[in-house]
């Protein structure tokens, strides 16, 4: 079956629609599971950071500058992007939206809009990373993106290979990142493996150039992926060009193969490198890494327990895992070709990237709330691949399966992506308590307000200690839930 859209016949045009009316539906309800989800904590130290926050700092040093000059020591000197978008977001969205909604609501919202921005933005790149086509109307892109949007998990198994976080400061710091990391990408991907001319205009080279630079202080993960992509695809092509060169001597060879390598990929990827070094670099002044630490021995001999949670536990990646080898297996027996050698050859890369993303993941630090290292919001690199081989693979065979086997075969597909979409269920009124205790705090007389001990207020944990809420009360005043600023505790017993 020759998915293209080269035809105008009616069979195709109603494929569109029906594809078109099943990820609209599938957003839809994403959407509508943000919505429902509970802000969750570090949102009030990060939208509006005192100097006793600990996040207060990195805003007032961009480019770590205080780390490099003074050594100076703070919380995340390397993220200022992903600090400044979150805040500037949650700054303005909310008062915007309360030209229609009311004040609580549009917190809620704001949240639920970033969050299926993000969701879409990776959506759209996978679909063009695995059809190769960029127009959203056609058909190769819409089946690209049907294969890999039930994969994006609200809830149901959000905790192993989530991508969009519960939690809207971890989307922002994680997802959002990685997407415009992926985004970055996309041109040197497209003529790397459909071996296409590089050109770039002076448009496109100004905006790649802000990228780098706001991509490498943006977010925990993107410089430690650039560490590892840059240097595999340069030697890859490095390697390539030295094996079909005949010079001699060797050190001739070994000049010619690099200057092979097209001037504005090797440019840019070593400019990344350089400054993902730089933002690993300040990183190592950041003033939470020394947060319940363990030596590295000790977080190395703690990775095989986390993968087998992360594996085992739960339905999610041994499903894909196993449709992966089984897409595999049937490439490899009938199908093979010259763009299923291809495909094979690249999946071996991205399995390199994920053994040596493992590997060096432990010397990224330790955090208490992370006790082996890895858990779905770190492998998210790992997660975004997975599903790409997943699509690249299946994308494959939908194009190229025989009439004989292609119904059981679709009907195999549809089946598992009809399990993850019927698994990601949510309670649809996981925040209830949350805005109850909202609506309680603004409709309160009282300058300090007693909640129930049912959930925690845009904190992790409960507070007992109504003087810890004063930020908590500072924003709420700011977001006009309230008119006054109002203190709260939870009355637990």
């Amino acid at each position: 079956m020759n998915i293209s859209l080269n035809s105008n016949s009616k069979f195709e045009k109603s494929l569109i629609t029906i594809i078109l009316i099943l990820l609209l539906l599938d957003l839809g309800f994403s959407f509508y599971q943000h919505y429902q989800l509970p802000l969750h904590g570090d949102v009030t130290d990060i939208v509006m950071p005192t100097p006793t926050s600990g996040y207060y700092e990195v805003l007032q040093d961009p480019f770590g500058l205080n780390v490099l000059l003074n050594n100076e020591k703070y919380g995340n000197p390397n993220r200022f992007f992903a600090h400044w978008t979150t805040s500037t977001w949650f700054k303005s969205m909310p008062l915007l939206l309360q030209w229609f909604v009311n004040p609580i609501d549009s917190i809620y919202l704001s949240s639920a809009i970033a969050k299926i921005i993000i969701q879409i933005l990776l959506i759209w790149l996978l679909a063009i990373y695995i059809s190769n086509r960029k127009n959203i109307l056609n058909l190769d892109f819409l089946v690209a993106a049907l294969l890999v949007t039930p994969l994006f998990q609200t809830y149901g198994y959000s905790r192993y290979m989530g991508i969009i976080d519960q939690s809207v400061i971890y989307s922002f710091f994680y997802a959002l990142p990685l997407g415009l990391l992926m985004l970055f990408y996309l041109p040197f991907f497209r003529s790397i493996y459909h071996n296409k001319d590089l050109k770039l205009n002076i448009v496109i080279k100004i905006i790649l150039t802000l990228f780098i630079v706001f991509i490498t202080l943006n977010g925990p993960l993107v410089p430690g992926v650039v560490l590892i992509v840059c240097p595999l695809v340069l030697l890859n092509i490095w390697f390539r060009n030295y094996k079909l060169s005949e010079i001699s001597p060797t050190h001739k060879r070994i000049l010619f193969s690099l200057k092979r390598i097209p001037k504005d990929l090797l440019l840019f990827f070593v400019a990344i490198s350089i400054l993902s070094l730089y933002s690993l670099y300040i990183g190592q002044n950041n003033s939470f890494n020394s947060t319940d630490p363990i030596s590295i021995i000790e977080r190395y001999l703690k990775l095989p327990y986390g993968i087998y949670l992360l594996v085992v536990k739960k339905l999610g990646f041994p499903l894909i895992f196993i449709m992966i080898t089984v897409n595999l297996i049937i490439i490899r027996k009938n199908y093979r070709s010259e763009e299923g050698d291809k495909l094979f050859t690249f999946i071996k890369w991205i399995g390199l990237f994920a053994i040596i993303y493992i590997l060096l993941l432990p010397l990224g630090g330790y955090r208490g709330y992370r006790p082996y290292t890895l858990r779905y919001d770190t492998i998210i690199p790992l997660t975004l691949s997975l599903i790409f081989v997943f699509g690249s693979t299946t994308f494959y065979l939908i194009k190229n399966i025989s009439k004989k086997y292609k119904t059981v075969y679709l009907t195999g597909i549809a089946a598992l992506l009809l399990f993850f979409t019927i698994n990601d269920n949510l309670d649809l009124e996981d925040n209830q308590c949350e805005r109850e205790s909202l609506e309680k705090i603004a409709r309160s007389t009282e300058d300090i307000v007693a909640l129930d001990c049912d959930c925690p207020v845009m904190e992790w944990i409960t507070i007992s200690d109504y003087r810890h809420s004063e930020r908590n009360a500072e924003l709420f005043k700011y977001w006009n839930i309230t008119k006054e600023k109002k203190l709260y505790y939870h009355k637990c017993d």
